[in-house]
Order: C-alpha cells, then structure tokens, then sequence
C-alpha cells in the first residue's frame, strides 16, 4: 500500500466503523456494511478524504472468499443438479433487464451507443466500466451508474427483508467468536486464502482474489478437512472494508452534479430489482429454492456485496455466490463480443 495516505485511510476506517457502530446499535441489518456506506458517502460527497486501497479490499475479499467457501458442504453437491433452472433463469434475466435498461438509456438521458449499452451491462463495476471506457463510452457515467447500482441493492434489499419479515437481522453463523475457532482451523483457512489467491491470479480467474479462496476453502470444506465458520469480527471488518471501498468511489461528488446520473442509474436499478424479485417468485416454485435466497441471487448487485449480504443474513450463500459469479463471468466474456456484433467497436 505505498504511497497510500495513512492518515486518511485512518479517518476513513474511523467513520465507516463509526457508522457500523451506529447502525448495529439501531439494529439495521448487515450494520457494518451500510453504516459503513452510508458515512463515507456522506464525508466523501463534503470532501473528506475517503480512501480504500484496493489492496486491503482485495485482502479483506480474500477472507470473505474464504468465508464464502465454508458454505460450501457435502449437502450442496447433492443440490448442485438443482441450479440448472436458475442459472438458465440468470441468463435470461441478465438478457432481459440489460436490454430494458439499454433502451431506458438511450431513450430517456439520451447517452451514446456505447455509454447506454455497457451502463446497461449488469456485469461487475469495475470490468463494465474498464471496458465501456476503452470503447469510448463516458467512464464517469459508467463508473457511477454501476456504483449506483451495487449501492442501492445492498441498502435496499437488507432493510426490505427485515421490515417483510423475510429473514432475521444477523445469521447464528455471524456470532461465532475469534476463540470458538481452533489455531489449526486458522492455520488451514490461513493457507486457503493465501495460496488460493495466488492460484486465482495465476490462473486469471475472475475475481481471482475471491474466487480462488473461495474455491480452495469450498474444496477443504467439501473433503472435511475442516468445519469452521466465519468469526463476527471478520464479518464485520469485510462490511466496513467493502463499505468503505464503495463510498470512496463518490469522492468530489457534489448532489448537484450527480443528480440526473444518479436518478436515472435509480430507475435503471428500479427496473433491475423489479426483475430479480418476479423471476425469484416463479423460479422459487419451479426450482424449490427459497424466495429470499433467489432474490439475493437475482439482485443486480456486486459478486462481493451480495456474497457478504448473503452470508451477513444467513442466506445460502453457495447458491447466491455461485450465481453471482457465473453472471459477471458469462456477462464480462459476453459483453464485448456482443456488442461488436450490434455494431459497436469492439
């Protein structure tokens, strides 16, 4: 982290943990993450200096990789022929509200060809925007429509669920102890997030530094190597981490100069979400899945924050992980490709 402003990144850890703190006390679901968010927003939007190295992220995504990888047990591979309906169900969807989103877009703001299509992407923020950027689109507008996005779906869906009734405030597994978990039990989640990092960077995996001790820890889980789960305190710090990380992104940001981005990147999300909550109900009795756990599944967020809202609120995080990343990887590889075919430069 050379060259990374210590000062700030202290006054940026003290105000997404002061918000956590507020929000936990408020009992609003998935505190650390949305008090989080929601104060660094709000400091960076009045010019505080609101940092987040992408190497602590990535640090703290390695753990919550290791994390994810713990949901994955000898009774998910007995369900694993299950997700054939709901992943061709993500497809569609993906299809369907990308195409909705496109024509909103270029009908309503008026953006370019290329801005409309990969704001419209529901793929992952940072490789819609690095790819829409390099075909001409406008970054700023891709960067804070999809940042709109994963936002909104995280602050929404948590508070929906509560209010519905739909699920509790915190899973049992998010009140584990730093000592309920044995030092052998470290030692080997240690490795998978460590060595499973470097595998996914080497091999070029998306979301490598997730999806590579995510795969490693599923396969230590799988072979019974090991049981432990999640610790609170790690939770926690990955909620103000990736909370944190995303109110960065709203540096220098002014409510007047963002507002017709951000009202328009609103009803984008608006049309998304409508989306993932009608196909949930059907695929929910075509598939047996829970309605909650598809919607998580189905919400147009980010693969992080949405594998953090899933194990957060004691969803299934195996499913809803698995998903998430099936999208971005289908879209990200898609996208392009698709987009030279309308037309457009690829």
């Amino acid at each position: 982290m050379g060259g990374v402003d210590l000062r700030a990144l202290a006054i940026t850890v003290a105000i997404g943990t002061l918000g956590g703190a507020l929000f936990k006390w408020l009992t609003v679901p998935l505190p650390w993450m949305l008090g989080a968010l929601c104060f660094t927003t709000a400091a960076a939007m009045r010019g505080a200096a609101i940092v987040m190295p992408r190497d602590l992220r990535n640090g703290f995504v390695t753990i919550l990789g290791v994390m994810l990888g713990a949901g994955f047990t000898p009774a998910v591979l007995a369900r694993i022929d299950q997700w054939a309906i709901t992943l061709a169900g993500l497809v569609v969807w993906a299809a369907v509200a990308g195409a909705l989103a496109y024509v909103y877009f270029r009908r309503v703001p008026g953006y370019d060809r290329t801005t409309a299509f990969f704001a419209a992407t529901p793929g992952g923020l940072a490789e819609m925007t690095l790819v829409g950027g390099r075909m001409g689109g406008d970054v700023r507008v891709l960067s804070l429509t999809h940042a709109i996005r994963v936002m909104a779906t995280v602050l929404i869906i948590p508070i929906w669920f509560r209010l519905e009734g739909l699920i509790g405030a915190a899973s049992p597994g998010a009140l584990v102890g730093l000592l309920d978990v044995s030092p052998r039990e470290y030692a080997v989640l240690g490795a998978c997030a460590i060595f499973g990092a470097l595998l996914g960077v080497k091999l070029r995996l998306p979301a490598a530094t997730m999806l590579g001790p995510m795969a490693l820890s599923a396969a230590v889980h799988l072979a019974g190597f090991s049981e432990a789960q999640p610790p609170y305190v790690l939770t926690a710090a990955a909620q103000v981490v990736l909370g944190c990380a995303i109110g960065q992104r709203f540096a220098g940001a002014t409510l007047g100069g963002i507002a017709r981005t951000v009202g328009h990147a609103l009803a984008v999300t608006a049309i998304m979400l409508g989306l993932a909550i009608g196909f949930a109900a059907v695929l929910a009795r075509a598939s047996g899945e829970p309605f909650s756990a598809l919607v998580l599944t189905y919400a147009p967020g980010g693969f992080a924050e949405m594998s953090l809202v899933a194990l957060a609120l004691g969803a299934d995080t195996a499913l809803v992980a698995s998903h998430h990343l099936f999208r971005i990887a289908f879209v990200v590889s898609l996208a392009p490709w698709l987009f030279g075919r309308l037309g457009g430069r690829s």
